[in-house]
This record gives structure tokens, C-alpha cells and sequence, in this order.
């Protein structure tokens, strides 16, 4: 979210303030001839001009008591202070055959550096960390057929991932053993990406969850960027 821009409440100049106070010299007193440097008022005028340029100076800068009611006289209101949030996502050092709970009230905080303090967060709902396992791959081609394909899987051979010619609507479908509701899944292929107009570090790669009765939009997926040559990609 970007700053509001400092509003420039006046912008004369020094040479600006002398040129007015010299218009309003010639409307007022006209029998005031001599406006060269020289002349003795303007001398004076010159230097109220350079008394008020540093006031102006020093408005504009507008400290931010100053900044805050000028907003108000615009109509805008400060929003109230709220409890920040963020996301976090917990590993394991190593996988566990049972659920791993995180209790409500759990803190973790963000890196203290020298010049930043650390930022403690709480967290609010209990999390389950679900062990699961890889139970079966599917291919879908077609719509309303599904080719199982954990047999290649199982024996370590390669298929096809998608058509021969690929287009919108090809899938590759990953079965788990358990529902792993709010979990980051790690899966790793080994596979070749090519095709004229595909990027290998950064494929078009889009994945869903199977709820029991839709799918819905997977969240997070991270690829190895560049992709490392042996063409393994890691997905969360």
C-alpha cells in the first residue's frame, strides 16, 4: 500500500514573494520608482521574501499532528487500531506416523535484526498437522475419463502427464490416503517440461482439492525456480 503524497500547501518561492511584494509596490505606491537591487526598500523586501520562503519551507514539510488534521478537514478518518495478521505455515523436522497439533495461543515471530525488533504473533484457531501418504495418480484427457496410472508409479516408470498435444482441461490427479485440510502437501516429480511458448522455470501449472463433493482452488504452489536439470519440481 502506497503513502499519500505530502501535500505542497505553498509553492512560492523566494524569487516569487519579491515579485509579488514588488506588483503591490507599483499598484500601491506608485510614486516608488527605483526597484533595482540597490534601492534600500527593496533591500527590505528581499528580505522579508527570505524570512517567509523559510516558512514556507517548514509548512510544507507539514509534521504530521498538522498532516492528520488536514486530512480530517478533507473527510478522512483514521481507521482504528487493529491486531496485524498474517499467514504461517509450520514444517516438521521429520515426518510422524500420528497428528501433530498446534494449540491456540502458540507465538512465533519474524526474524530480530539490528535495526528491527521482532514481531510476535499468536495463533488464534487449533491447527492439525495430518500425516499422509500417496496412494494412487490418475491422467484425465478427457473429461469424463480418468486413466490410473499408480501401477507406473509404484514401478517407477514414466508416463504422460498430459495429451500428446496438451490443452485446457488436461489433469494429473494425486490421491491421498487422508483429507489433510489446511496442510502443505510436499510433492516431488521428475519429469520434462518443453513445448514452444513454455517457460521451464516458470510453467502453467494450476491445481485443485477434491473436497468430497467439489473441488476448490488449491492454495500455495512453489516450483524450483530455475528448475533444477534434472527436471525436479517441488509443489506445496
Amino acid at each position: 500500500m502506497s503513502e499519500l503524497p505530502a501535500p505542497n500547501l505553498d509553492d512560492r518561492r523566494f524569487q516569487d514573494l519579491v515579485d509579488e511584494a514588488k506588483l503591490m509596490v507599483q499598484q500601491r505606491c506608485p510614486e516608488w520608482t527605483d526597484h533595482n537591487v540597490s534601492d534600500p526598500g527593496v533591500t527590505l523586501i528581499e528580505l522579508f521574501a527570505s524570512m517567509v520562503d523559510q516558512l514556507v519551507y517548514r509548512l510544507n514539510q507539514v509534521p504530521e499532528r498538522n498532516y492528520v488534521k488536514f486530512l480530517d478537514l478533507l473527510g478522512v478518518r483514521l481507521l482504528p487500531p487493529t491486531a496485524a495478521r498474517t499467514i504461517e505455515t509450520f514444517w516438521l523436522s521429520a515426518p510422524l506416523a500420528e497428528t501433530v497439533g498446534v494449540p491456540v495461543g502458540t507465538e512465533v515471530a519474524t526474524l530480530r535484526t539490528e535495526a528491527d525488533e521482532a514481531i510476535t504473533f499468536t495463533v488464534v484457531d487449533e491447527l492439525a498437522i495430518v500425516p499422509c501418504e500417496l496412494t494412487g495418480v490418475g491422467v484425465s484427457t478427457n473429461p469424463s475419463e480418468v486413466v490410473d496410472h499408480t501401477d507406473d508409479l509404484l514401478a517407477r516408470r514414466g508416463f504422460a502427464c498430459f495429451d500428446a498435444t496438451p490443452k485446457p482441461g488436461d489433469a494429473l490427479y494425486v490421491a491421498l490416503n487422508t483429507a489433510v485440510p489446511r496442510c502443505a502437501v510436499l510433492l516431488r516429480f521428475d519429469c520434462s517440461i518443453q513445448g514452444y511458448g513454455v517457460d521451464p522455470t516458470d510453467p502453467p501449472v494450476v491445481w485443485e482439492a477434491w473436497t468430497g463433493n467439489s473441488t476448490q482452488p488449491g492454495g500455495e504452489l512453489r516450483a524450483y525456480n530455475p528448475i533444477p536439470a534434472d527436471g525436479t519440481l517441488q509443489l506445496l
